[in-house]
Formats: structure tokens, sequence, C-alpha cells
């Protein structure tokens, strides 16, 4: 009977439950920007917001996109397009080279209210935990998508995450209008008042 009872305790409610990691990879300039982006926005803010941080920022990427998912929009061809775009900062070597400047045709930034360990001289790798659910969430999506156009995205969610957080850090140095820029702010501020 004592094998029976500690298996059954696995099985009680209220366990907690495992994240999963995913990890989000790109040039230390880019994390840098993050970090003086996000200094702004507590500098200049109004609101108490002491510890936001690079990991809280990469996952209010995810939730704006996955936001568009749930809205049922059919986000294939933005991923193929920020993939051909912005590709090759995740596997380049040279940190000299960068993306060219403008956004990806089809797909509006509109964050809506609903530390990394080095890999060398020029990468780092930001780990964010997600719920079994988000990443579960996500990988059907990408099975929707490889149905629907019978063609396999062939993605997991770092790189998924990473090409989030290129284009908007890439957004970001080409100089945001005023009113995104305050848009951006205000559902940050927002979403870090929710926590």
């Amino acid at each position: 009977m004592l094998t029976l009872k500690s298996w059954t305790g696995l099985f009680q409610k209220g366990t907690t439950d495992f994240y999963h990691t995913v990890k989000v990879r790109a040039p230390r300039d880019y994390f840098e920007r993050a970090d003086a982006f996000l200094e702004d926005i507590v500098y200049t803010s109004q609101d108490e917001l002491s510890g936001i941080n690079k990991t809280f920022l990469v996952k209010l990427l995810f939730d704006n996109f996955m936001d568009h998912v749930r809205k049922g929009k059919d986000l294939y061809t933005y991923i193929l397009q920020l993939r051909a775009k912005f590709g090759s900062v995740i596997a380049n070597t040279n940190p000299n080279e960068r993306p060219p400047a403008g956004s990806v045709p089809g797909f509006q930034w509109g964050l809506s209210f609903q530390d990394g360990d080095s890999e060398g001289n020029s990468f780092l790798t930001l780990n964010v935990r997600l719920h079994p659910a988000e990443v579960n969430r996500m990988r059907v999506f990408f099975d929707d998508m490889n149905w629907k156009h019978h063609q396999s995205l062939n993605m997991e969610p770092n790189e998924l995450l990473s090409l989030l957080f290129i284009e908007f850090i890439t957004e970001l140095r080409n100089g945001l209008s005023e009113q995104t820029k305050e848009e951006i702010i205000a559902a940050i501020v927002h979403k870090w008042d929710e926590q």
C-alpha cells in the first residue's frame, strides 16, 4: 500500500505546474537596447515599475502575438517574412551585420491590455518561463498553420520568441511614432500593474 499511496500523491489537485523554459537568443546589443528602453520607461513613468525587466518585455511580446492568434488571424505569411528578415540575426556570427530597416508587412504592433547567460562574445540567451498551456497553444497554432498551408513552418518556441524580440528591438531602433510609443508604454505599464 505504501507504493499506491506514493503514486496517488502524484495526482492530487493543487500540484504546481511545471513551466517550460524558452530560450530567447539575440545579439548582446539587442538586450542592451531593451534594457535602455525599459530604463527610459521607468524614468519617465509616474508609476512604480521597479523590477521590470527583459523577461517581462519578451513575455508581453509573446502575449501580444498570441492575442492575434486567439483572434483567428492567419499569421503564416507574417511568420515566414519574420524568419526571412530576422532569421539571419539569430544565426549570424558577425554582430556588425544588421537587418534592413522597415517593418514586416502585414502585422501591426498593438499591445493590447488584455538576465541571460552568455553564449559567446556577441550573443546572449534569455530564459523565459512559459506556462504549459501557453506552449501547447503555440504548438497548436503551428500545427494549424502547417495543416492549412500544407507546408511545415518547422519552428520552435525558441525561434518564435527570439524573432519577436529582434523585430521589436529593430523597430524601436528605427524609431517608433510617438503615438505607437505611447501605446506600447501604456500597455507595458498596464500589464505591469496587473501583476
